[in-house]
C-alpha cells in the first residue's frame, strides 16, 4: 500500500490502511495493529487500541468498537471507546455509548446514547499508581535480600564467637554472667 494519503470521493482524506470493501459482508472479530477502513458491513467487535477505524458511509457496524480514533460516517450500532478521539459525521448514524477524550458530533449526524468525555490525565494517572506499586514491590525485595544476607553474616560472627573463635571462651563467659 502506498505510505502517502489517499483521497476518496466519498470521504476526505484516509491514511493508507486494510479496507472492507461495499460488497463484503463480516461476521466476527477484527483485532489489528493497521488503520482500517469499513465501507460493508460487519457483525462484531473492532480492536485497534493504537489505530484509527473508518466506517465509510455504506458501512454498517453492529458491535462494541474500541480504538485511538473512530470516524463514522455510516451506521455504528453498539459502543464506541476511542483513547483520543470520536466524530459522528453529517448524516451517520450511532446508536450506543460514547467515550472519548475528544467526542465530535457533527449537525445532522444522528446519535442516541451516552457520551462520556475522558481527560488525557486521568489515563496518566492511571498509570502512575501502577508503576510506583511495581517500584515499592522491587525496594521492598531489595530490603529483603539486604536484611537476609546481614542476618546471615551476623549469625557467622555469632557462631564463630560461640565455637571459640577470636575472643572464644572468654567472650562466652562474658555473656552468661551479663
Amino acid at each position: 500500500m502506498a505510505t502517502q494519503p489517499t483521497r476518496t470521493a466519498d470521504f476526505g482524506t484516509v491514511r493508507s490502511g486494510a479496507l472492507i470493501g461495499k460488497s463484503l459482508t463480516i461476521t466476527g472479530e477484527i483485532r489489528g495493529d493497521e488503520d482500517l477502513v469499513i465501507d460493508g458491513k460487519l457483525e462484531g467487535d473492532v480492536d485497534l487500541p493504537q489505530h484509527r477505524l473508518t466506517i465509510g458511509p455504506s458501512g454498517v457496524l453492529q458491535g462494541k468498537i474500541r480504538a485511538r480514533e473512530i470516524v463514522v460516517y455510516g451506521t455504528v450500532q453498539g459502543n464506541l471507546h476511542a483513547s483520543e478521539r470520536v466524530e459522528i459525521k453529517k448524516h451517520a448514524k450511532v446508536i450506543g455509548d460514547l467515550k472519548a477524550q475528544r467526542p465530535v458530533i457533527e449537525d445532522e449526524a444522528y446519535f442516541k446514547g451516552n457520551v462520556e468525555t475522558v481527560r488525557a490525565e486521568t489515563a496518566k494517572a492511571a498509570e502512575a499508581p501502577k508503576a510506583a506499586a511495581a517500584a515499592a514491590a522491587a525496594q521492598s525485595a531489595t530490603a529483603a535480600a539486604q536484611s537476609a544476607a546481614a542476618g546471615a553474616s551476623g549469625q557467622a560472627a555469632s557462631s564463630t564467637t560461640a565455637s571459640g573463635g577470636a575472643g572464644g571462651t572468654g567472650a562466652r563467659q562474658e555473656n552468661r554472667k551479663g
